[in-house]
């Protein structure tokens, strides 16, 4: 078969003109044609032994035409993976898994993509799949009904969900005519209607070989991907197709207004103004504007809701659109009490910016800051391959993201203030607002694959670990300060004091104001981030090469010159319940929650990071001092350095700025096993949520306990799409939308969770079927091809773990801190590789036992 065929060279975007020397690097990909129209595109990146395989399908829930509103496109991408001609369902789960690979779809508004991320040995098996799932779909009517079933659990979490609610309804609002009005799910009412015969029409319109297009990203020769591309998708006969039309969206004449009421302890406000298309000349305007509004620490809306009043505990503005029109969007979550002045406060700031544009400075920050996020993009597989399906989808060109940041390197202020005032037009605005039920009540007081060159560890004079990582393949850099503290060093009166701390570490030092801490690195296209989770203490930047000697003075400015200002307190800890009680919300998360709190009963991990609505509310400056003196020290800390560096260089940087932090010495808590002393049992409790979720745990041991690894395996075994839970509990019997396993190991503890969200009258069923699963899990263990497929998985999702600068300078981080060793990465393939079914099957009849059960039902009021 003959080829149409072009070499991007062209894609290396002009320097930055604000004092920008970075550049994204020259695109390297290649696109051709097959003669039935399917388009393939391979860019080669031999950093890691990686790939991901990416089929595009043209259609999305804007091209449902006369069943829009029926969330046609998503039905479609579920059946796609429910059987073919050749396969059943497990089959494609399991010869996936079975070759290393993790697989995935989304639907959005215009588009459905299928992929496998894996090893890039594979990629022949992973195009054979996913051809065989786009060409040759059963679409099974049995299956058909069990799916729609498992779609309408979906639409009950969906229904669960603030977020979900505030945004379906901004789309309804802002939309009249334009089918973006319309939730991609779509409505129970019109799906109900959807037979299997629309189904096929949906599949027959728009899964065409020329409606589609193929990309192959990572260690691949380009000319055997092509090859292997059109062996495998030759067959797939080109069709008649017509694009769909849609309908023009009428020019909004006034400002709409819409509330509803929610289950939710928080109210969520929202703007929104209809805007041009993604390839109108302004849309790169409209861009940045969101990112000054509303796009980082340093940003108006933050720093004037948040930071100066205190009025909300999210913010965030931004602007997406399809090929015809999209919505500029602004997002504020606040306490109910607040949320008039918080809607007052950011139109003011809206008007402002309208008025007066951004500052030559804020301009400067935006372009860097692009350009660093479009970086951090490219790190990984899958990330270059959405990029190029993006610009390919979008404007017919992989340059698009270069094309895209020259757009944005030519603006100037008056350019961004010109767009604020004829796009964010009051006269044009919408505005929702998602509140409480009981709105306006007072509020409640190698072999690792990292392709780093060198991997060096140093203990530096005062006893600091210092750990880095040279890796040059992109001009970025990560540091990260880890620190042992969080739950074990905590108690029940000062639950949540660690991460607490952390915030207010961002409220000022003695050299530096708050508005400096947020902006000194988004200024320059990077960022900063302090927070504590179940046992450390972070403080981190990720930032351009070049600027790693100011992220690393302003990690030793936070942690050596904090002021911890006694009137930010109450603001921290507004935001830090706002987030307990917004994980109240959640069903799964509720139930995770309340088995945790049983099976660690009477040792540290019955409480969570975040504490609770009382220990956060009671916590004093002078707590979240004393943790910080404590713990904050040479010999109880880790740093490590990844990315465009050299080890000598970073040492000698280290050693200067964090010349005065004290020695210390290493906190002692966890060191030894906590010995729970709690009791097997079974709890229910009821949420005012459509749906219900089981939660089955059983108490475990620590991540430097051996077994850990099997329950790593089992886990890994149990979660999958080709898992015996997966397979029994949701294909079989229907009995679930979603079900998995969590291995949960910490210092001196862990636990192991099997879950299952549901509908409330098949709870009994899933219960039943789910124990009787574990039963045989704990009797026999995993069968031989189990543990082979899981060894596969665990090892493709391992090494996608570690794409990236902050995955390795977080996890390599890590093991030192916990014990386990920096080169434990390294060791890790050897380790799992070498267990056995009778090591794996003894740890699930050790810990897995029927009788040591803790079982915990989330139900519906």
């Amino acid at each position: 078969m003959r080829h149409k065929s072009a070499r991007v060279t062209n894609g290396r975007a002009p320097a930055a003109g604000r004092g920008a020397h970075i550049t994204l690097p020259p695109a390297r990909a290649e696109v051709r044609t097959l003669d039935n129209g399917l388009e393939v595109i391979v860019q080669q990146d031999h950093s890691h032994p990686l790939a991901s395989v990416q089929v595009w399908v043209r259609a999305g829930s804007i091209h449902e035409e006369r069943w829009t509103g029926a969330g046609l496109a998503h039905l479609v991408e579920h059946m796609v993976f429910k059987g073919t001609t050749r396969r059943t369902a497990q089959e494609i789960s399991r010869t996936i898994q079975h070759h290393g690979g993790q697989v995935n779809a989304y639907t959005s508004f215009n588009r459905t993509v299928y992929w496998i991320d894996g090893l890039s040995e594979q990629v022949d098996a992973y195009l054979d799949v996913l051809a065989d799932m786009v060409m040759h779909s059963k679409l099974d009517a049995d299956e058909l009904a069990r799916e729609m079933d498992v779609i309408r659990r979906e639409m009950a979490m969906d229904n669960d969900d603030p977020n979900s609610a505030a945004q379906h309804l901004m789309q309804a609002t802002a939309f009249r005519k334009h089918p973006l009005r319309h939730p991609v799910i779509g409505y129970r009412e019109v799906f109900d209607q959807v037979a299997r015969e629309d189904v096929e029409g949906f599949v027959r319109r728009h899964y065409a070989p020329n409606n589609c297009f193929v990309i192959i990203t990572g260690a691949v020769e380009p000319q055997a991907a092509f090859a292997a591309v059109e062996r495998h998708f030759k067959a797939w006969r080109r069709r008649p197709y017509e694009a769909v039309m849609q309908p023009e969206e009428p020019r909004q004449m006034g400002p709409r207004r819409n509330t509803r009421t929610f289950a939710t302890e928080l109210t969520r406000v929202s703007f929104g103004w209809v805007i041009p298309g993604e390839a109108d000349e302004e849309k790169a305007a409209l861009d940045v504007l969101g990112f000054l509004l509303g796009g980082g620490k340093s940003s108006r809306l933050y720093q004037e809701l948040r930071e100066k009043r205190g009025l909300a505990h999210y913010v965030w503005a931004g602007a997406w659109a399809t090929q015809e029109c999209g919505l500029f969007n602004v997002e504020i979550e606040c306490d109910p009490g607040d949320a008039a002045a918080a809607e007052k406060a950011a139109l003011e700031a809206v008007e402002r910016m309208r008025q007066r544009g951004p500052t030559a400075t804020e301009l400067s920050k935006a372009v860097r800051t692009t350009l660093g996020s479009q970086l951090r993009a490219l790190m990984t597989t899958r990330g270059q391959a959405s990029s190029l399906g993006h610009g390919w989808l979008t404007a017919g060109s992989l340059d698009f993201a270069a094309l895209h940041l020259g757009s944005i390197e030519r603006l100037t202020p008056a350019k961004i203030r010109d767009a604020a005032l004829r796009h964010l037009d009051p006269r044009r605005m919408n505005v929702t607002i998602v509140e409480p039920q009981t709105a306006g009540k007072p509020e409640a007081v190698d072999a690792a694959g990292s392709r780093c060159e060198k991997i060096e560890r140093m203990v530096l004079p005062g006893g600091l670990t210092l750990i880095v990582g040279e890796n040059p393949k992109l001009p970025l850099v990560s540091l990260r300060a880890q620190f042992l503290a969080g739950v074990p060093v905590e108690t029940d009166e000062n639950a949540g004091v660690t991460q607490v701390a952390a915030q207010m570490l961002m409220k000022g030092t003695r050299t530096r104001s708050a508005a400096e801490l947020a902006s000194v690195l988004e200024n320059r296209g990077g960022g900063i981030v302090t927070q504590g989770d179940v046992h450390r203490l972070i403080l981190g930047a990720d930032v351009l090469r070049g600027d790693e000697a100011l992220g690393m003075d302003l990690l030793a400015d936070l942690a050596l010159n904090a002021q911890l200002p006694a009137a930010q307190l109450p603001l921290v800890q507004k935001r830090q319940i706002a987030a307990i009680r917004e994980e109240q919300e959640d069903p799964l998360t509720v139930a995770l929650r309340l088995c945790r709190k049983k099976i660690f009963a009477g040792v540290p991990y019955a409480r969570t990071a975040l504490g609770t609505e009382q220990t956060v509310k009671d916590l004093t400056v002078a707590a979240c001092r004393d943790v910080l003196a404590r713990h904050v020290c040479a010999a109880n800390g880790v740093i490590s350095v990844f990315g465009d560096v050299k080890a000598k260089t970073v040492r000698a940087l280290v050693e200067r700025v964090f010349a005065k932090l004290p020695k210390g010495r290493r906190d002692a808590s966890g060191a030894a096993a906590f010995r729970g002393a709690s009791k097997p049992g079974e709890w229910d409790q009821k949420l005012d949520k459509e749906q219900a979720v089981l939660v089955i745990g059983f108490r475990t041991v620590g991540l430097q306990d051996t077994d850990s690894y099997a329950l790593s395996l089992i886990d890994e075994a149990c979660s999958d799409m080709g898992s015996r839970l997966f397979n029994r509990i949701r294909e079989e019997l229907g009995l679930a939308y979603y079900v998995g396993a969590q291995s949960f190991a910490a210092l001196g503890a862990g636990a192991f969770y099997f879950y299952v969200g549901t509908d409330a009258a098949k709870i009994e069923l899933a219960e039943k079927e789910m124990k009787e699963q574990i039963s045989d899990l704990a009797a026999s263990g995993l069968a031989a091809d189990e543990i082979e497929r899981a060894k596969t998985t665990w090892r493709s999702s391992w090494l996608r773990a570690q794409q990236g600068n902050p995955a390795l300078a977080d996890g390599i981080g890590w093991d030192e801190l916990n014990g386990l060793g920096h080169d434990h990465i390294l060791r890790l393939p050897a380790i799992m590789d070498a267990l056995t079914p009778a090591e794996v099957r003894r740890a699930a009849a050790k810990y897995l036992r029927p009788g040591a059960a803790f079982v915990v039902r989330v139900l519906p009021e």
